[in-house]
């Protein structure tokens, strides 16, 4: 059972947990076929029982427990597995890691939703300045352009990776979305993050006279919890739900979740590849860069995995003011700094019931923002898909020209055809 880790609160906990699982995940050669690389995990692990992504579902195990009764789990639309460690017998990982079949074998760690900003209280400050909520829309939702759009994400399926979604909120009642669980559950969730990030990205235009919290209102919700009810997973469970989301068709994929970089110097190859095999097939990743810096007292992160993976979108947030948060990563590590902001303080969406809504702050916020106008963009030209795609968002950013590019990118993520607020 994986354990109860959090992000930490306050300067004085600015190294976050690096917890390793004790498995590896394994990157095959991209000529290999899904029953080569099954053949190849079968013979180099002691015709071992390989199990498949679609256990997850058929045996209602989560990874960790799937792990625990196979040698390993292939995700064969990616191209990838996650191998069972073996404390006292290497010989079997020793074969596979020189195995000319496989071309990378790295460990595998916990990752955590970005929750540390989640239970801080809110200055008045934080509601306040260049964008407030207005009668129509939250100010996130105003600030990207999406109140002045005439695209809402029609036709585009968006995968949410998460802890889940709430399907009992009355917001999305009659709403077709599709749900998948690495977790062994049925996609529920609990501590509220993932509902919280599915609503911003594609929550309602508008109920009963609320104000539009969702930037992408009509965009197909897919789920994917691949984190438990305390915000905790592995990064097996995240690839597993990225092979699930690309076997969806999902265009655009949000992620608000990671772990810290730490020491590291690079990206993980691992994610590389995903994030590139990912834009070959026409799909896009985007994720949070993060929230462990403090910049009040001159610490600056790095840049999480696997948002620091050049093949996979990194997002900042600011706040109303457009002024960039003081939790927002931003160090490169195996690039040069985050690719675009996003709306990430004071952020107004749905929580699981009886709650119904809060507001929350963090990258976790901005990146479903990204998203959501990637869903925009995507509706409006369907040329626009991965590359090309990353390419609209970023040329039509909001320059925020106060603030260091390698902090924001391109800057605020801006919908298609949105006016400039004067």
């Amino acid at each position: 059972m994986a354990p109860v880790l959090k992000r930490p609160l306050g300067p004085e906990e600015i190294a976050p947990p690096i917890v390793a699982t004790g498995n590896y995940l394994v990157r095959f050669d991209r000529r290999l076929s899904p029953k080569d690389q099954e053949k190849l995990l079968h013979n180099d692990m002691g015709n071992g029982r390989v199990a498949a992504a679609s256990d997850f579902q058929s045996s209602k195990m989560n990874m960790e427990t799937l792990v625990q009764y196979s040698e390993a789990v292939l995700l064969d639309h990616i191209g990838m597995a996650v191998l069972r460690g073996n404390d006292t017998d290497h010989t079997q990982l020793s074969l596979l890691r020189t195995n000319p079949g496989v071309m990378y074998m790295v460990p595998e760690f916990y990752v955590f939703a970005y929750d540390d900003e989640m239970s801080r209280g809110l200055s008045e400050d934080d509601d306040s300045g260049t964008y407030e909520d207005s009668l129509s829309c939250t100010w996130g939702v105003e600030a990207v352009g999406a109140c002045a759009c005439r695209y809402t994400g029609q036709g585009i399926k968006l995968g949410i990776l998460d802890t889940g979604f709430d399907r009992a909120h009355p917001d999305f009642a009659g709403r077709h979305i599709k749900y998948w669980s690495a977790i062994g559950c049925d996609a529920r969730d609990i501590c509220g993050h993932g509902t919280h990030c599915a609503g911003t990205a594609a929550g309602p235009r508008a109920i009963a006279n609320r104000m539009r919290y969702g930037v992408a209102p009509d965009a197909e919700l897919h789920i994917y919890k691949v984190l438990n009810d305390s915000g905790t997973g592995t990064e097996g469970q995240m690839l597993a739900g990225v092979n699930q989301a690309m076997v969806d068709g999902c265009e655009v994929i949000s992620m608000s979740l990671g772990r810290h970089a730490g020491q590291e110097t690079q990206s993980n190859v691992i994610f590389d590849a995903l994030g590139q095999a990912a834009l070959d097939e026409g799909r896009l990743i985007i994720a949070a860069a993060g929230n462990s810096s403090r910049r009040d007292i001159a610490y600056i992160a790095p840049i999480d995995f696997p948002a620091n993976s050049p093949t996979i979108m990194a997002v900042a947030a600011v706040d109303s003011r457009l002024s960039l948060t003081n939790f927002s990563a931003a160090t490169p590590v195996g690039r040069t700094g985050v690719d675009i902001a996003g709306p990430g303080a004071g952020i107004f969406s749905s929580m699981p019931m009886p709650r119904r809504y809060q507001r929350l702050r963090g990258t976790s916020m901005a990146a479903p923002h990204v998203a959501g106008v990637a869903c925009l963009w995507a509706e409006s030209d369907p040329s626009l898909r991965a590359q090309r795609l990353w390419g609209a968002l970023t040329s039509t950013a909001l320059s925020l020209p106060l603030i260091d590019k390698m902090d924001v990118g391109a800057g605020l993520v801006r919908a298609p055809l949105a006016k400039l607020q004067a």
